[in-house]
């Protein structure tokens, strides 16, 4: 909460974030934000800014700032208000993609038409290694530099409206899912075996659910009693940030990705007895029968030499997660149940990506069209 009358508050990183009103425009008034280890901090930081005439707000190192300079003060300041995985990845677009582009140009004489040319640029010729990049990449990164430019304008930056920037056109992907023959072949074949490279594939199958989440899955998390999964945490490997450290990369366990990625899965019930048949301590991991844990990259080796012995065309392991999603739209789930059960943060998510009819369904509507019926 903040403290009565002094718009300073405590923000979820465990800061204290003051605001003050630096001037109006057109009648509204324009804040701006110091921040504080201490309620104390914030309020004397405050109180400073607030003692400088008019003219010298911002100071003067942040109008000759380049972007490199603000993009770490970004940086630093989001570092503890998300998800490490998730701050690995801003990184990795800040140093990749923005730096070759932007890491020396003075934010000052950064106009509109330079900001509009980054999309075709970004696009035809990537980041540091000139490769073309898809419209769903370009468009990652062009929020993050949104996100960055928001917080320039926040703290003074002379940093331009970044809400004009021009997003690529992405036209949409066909979801690839498993033909009818390969899925039923690959269910008979998963449940006459005993491995857990099988109990993973078949699980998917029939939950949805994304790798990393199989990954972390434990026997604990498994409710035999209610026929449900627990989706609790995540396992991922991501880049090793720290100058100190002996790899580049390590593995991390977190919650999932999103609020709406912690979810609990009914189970089908002929799943529930395949299941308690090879059930073992509550601590251990499904994919590994053991308390050690498997990566997802392992375990997708794994899937991908199991296709291959049992002659099945290559398919990703997404492609299970999409096949059982188009499977579930078939039979008739309603969407908002579908959406919930994927771990999707919207029902829009869910709509754009699966709830699309399919040629068969489309000749059987046509086909109830006779005469004197005609809809």
């Amino acid at each position: 909460m903040p403290r009565k009358g002094e718009n300073i508050f405590k923000r979820k990183d465990g800061r204290w974030e003051a605001r003050y009103i630096h001037h109006y425009e057109n009648g509204k008034a324009k804040y701006r934000y110091v921040y504080g280890a201490t309620y104390a901090e914030a309020k004397a930081k405050k109180a400073a800014e607030q003692s400088l005439p008019e003219n010298i707000r911002p100071p003067v190192a942040k109008q000759l700032s380049t972007f490199a300079i603000l993009a770490e003060a970004w940086l630093m300041d989001i570092k503890v208000t998300v998800k490490e995985s998730t701050y690995t990845r801003y990184h990795r677009i800040v140093k990749k993609y923005l730096f070759p582009l932007l890491e020396e140009q003075m934010l000052s004489k950064m106009d509109q038409k330079y900001l509009n040319s980054l999309t075709e640029k970004l696009l035809a010729e990537g980041g540091v290694d000139r490769n073309p990049l898809s419209p769903k990449t370009v468009s990652d990164i062009l929020c993050v530099l949104k996100s960055i430019f928001k917080y320039g304008k926040e703290n003074g930056y002379p940093c331009l409206n970044a809400s004009s920037l021009r997003y690529p056109q992405k036209s949409p992907k066909p979801v690839k899912i498993l033909t009818e023959d390969i899925r039923t072949k690959l269910e008979k074949l998963l449940l006459d075996s005993e491995d857990t490279t099988s109990l993973g594939i078949l699980f998917t199958l029939f939950t949805g659910i994304r790798i990393g989440e199989l990954c972390g899955l434990r026997w604990e998390d498994i409710d035999f009693s209610n026929a449900t999964v627990s989706i609790k945490r995540t396992i991922e490997r991501i880049a090793d940030l720290d100058p100190a450290a002996k790899t580049k990369t390590k593995v991390i366990i977190s919650e999932p990705k999103t609020e709406s990625s912690s979810r609990v899965i009914p189970l089908p019930s002929f799943l529930v007895g395949y299941l308690e048949k090879r059930k073992r301590n509550d601590e251990c991991y499904l994919l590994t029968g053991r308390k050690k844990y498997t990566e997802p990259h392992q375990y997708y080796i794994r899937y991908q030499k199991y296709l291959e012995r049992n002659n099945i065309d290559g398919h990703t392991f997404h492609a299970l997660r999409h096949t059982f999603a188009t499977r579930c739209v078939e039979i008739g789930f309603d969407t908002k149940s579908l959406s919930e059960i994927l771990g999707h943060t919207s029902i829009t998510t869910t709509l754009s990506i699966y709830v699309h009819p399919t040629l068969q369904q489309k000749k059987l509507q046509m086909d109830r069209l006779m005469p004197g019926n005609v809809l």
